[in-house]
C-alpha cells in the first residue's frame, strides 16, 4: 500500500472445514495457504479439537501455530477458540462424528471460530490493558438434532492491541440449512435460510450498537456468511443499517465455495469514514482449492 498516515493491517477470513480432514494431511496445506497470505489478523471457521481418553487436547490450531511455511513459522501467536458446537453439550447420534467420537474414546469434541492476531489481545472496554475475546451468542435453537440446521452461532469478538486506533474484530459464521442452493434445492429452503441469516447480523447489530458502532470504534468484521454480497444480511443490515462496508474482492467473480455462484465469506469494515485505503482479494491457488471447500478471502487495509 502506498505512504500514508494511519494504521495498517492485512486481514484474512478463511473457513478451513474442520482442518479437513480431521487432522489429517489438509492441515499442512492450509497453513501453508496461511503463511503465503502472512496476515496480521486472521479469522478461522469451522476450526475444531478433541480430548482423547487420557484427555489430552489435540487441536488444529495447535498444528496451524507450529506449522512452518518456507521455513519460517506462522507468527500468529494470540490465539483465541470460540467453540459454538460441543460433543459433551450437543451429543446427538445422527450426527456422526459424534459417534465416532464416542466409539473412540474422546471424551470431547468442539467446533467454533478462533481469532489469531500478531499483536496481543486487550480488553474489550478499556484497551491499555491485556483482555481476551469473548465468545457471544447470536442463534441457539432451542433443540439441537445433530444436522447444521440447528448449529447453534456465535460471534467471536476481540480486540486487538494496535495504538492509538485498537480496532475490533469480529468473526462469524452465520447459517446455511440443509438442502437451500444446489442442483435440487428443496422449496422454501432458501427463503428460510435468508431469514435466518438476516436475524443473526440484527442481532450481532445489537451486540455492538451502543458500545462500538454508537462511539466510532473502528470495527473489522469477518466470516463465512453463507450469502452472496446482495443479500439482506448484508445489504440491508450490515451495510444499510449498520454502516459497514464490504470490501470488494479484484476478482469478486470468484466463487469462494463450490456451490456458489460468487463469494459467501466476506470482509467488512465500520465506520467507512475511517477507512483511508484498501483492496481486496480471493485467494484463488491450487493449495488452497485442496486445503479447504472455501477460498479464503485477504485485505490490506489502512484506517485512522
Amino acid at each position: 500500500m502506498g505512504e500514508q498516515p494511519g494504521s495498517q493491517f492485512r486481514l484474512m477470513t478463511y473457513n478451513i472445514g474442520g482442518g479437513r480432514r480431521d487432522f489429517g494431511s489438509a492441515t499442512g496445506v492450509i497453513a501453508e495457504v496461511i503463511g503465503e497470505a502472512a496476515p496480521d489478523i486472521l479469522v478461522l471457521q469451522e476450526v475444531s479439537d478433541y480430548q482423547d481418553a487420557d484427555g489430552a487436547w489435540h487441536s488444529v490450531l495447535d498444528h496451524i501455530a507450529r506449522a512452518r511455511v518456507g521455513g519460517q513459522l506462522v507468527l500468529l501467536e494470540h490465539v483465541q477458540f470460540g467453540p459454538t458446537l460441543s460433543m459433551r453439550e450437543h451429543m446427538h447420534v445422527r450426527k456422526t462424528l459424534f459417534v465416532r467420537g464416542i466409539f473412540n474414546d474422546w471424551q470431547d469434541w468442539r467446533q467454533g471460530n478462533a481469532i489469531l492476531s500478531r499483536r496481543e489481545f486487550v480488553r474489550l472496554g478499556d484497551p491499555s490493558k491485556p483482555g481476551q475475546p469473548r465468545n457471544v451468542p447470536l442463534y441457539v435453537p432451542p433443540l439441537y438434532e445433530g444436522n447444521r440446521d440447528t448449529d447453534p452461532r456465535h460471534a467471536l469478538l476481540a480486540r486487538v492491541n494496535s495504538a492509538p486506533v485498537f480496532p475490533f474484530v469480529v468473526g462469524v459464521h452465520f447459517t446455511t440449512l440443509v438442502a437451500e442452493r444446489g442442483l435440487h434445492p428443496f422449496p422454501g429452503r432458501a427463503e428460510e435460510a435468508v431469514t435466518l441469516r438476516f436475524r443473526q447480523a440484527r442481532r450481532l447489530l445489537d451486540l455492538l450498537r451502543e458500545h462500538v458502532l454508537e462511539t466510532g470504534e473502528v470495527v473489522f468484521l469477518l466470516g463465512d456468511f453463507n450469502a452472496a454480497s446482495t443479500e439482506p444480511c448484508i445489504a440491508s443490515v450490515l451495510e444499510g443499517e449498520g454502516g459497514f462496508m464490504r470490501l470488494t474482492p479484484s476478482n469478486d467473480d470468484v466463487a469462494t465455495h463450490s456451490n456458489t455462484t460468487g463469494p459467501i465469506d466476506h470482509i467488512l469494515i465500520y465506520p467507512r469514514s475511517r477507512v483511508l485505503e484498501h483492496r481486496c482479494w480471493i485467494v484463488d491457488t491450487p493449495a488452497a482449492r485442496r486445503a479447504s471447500d472455501h477460498l479464503p478471502v485477504v485485505a490490506d487495509v489502512t484506517v485512522c
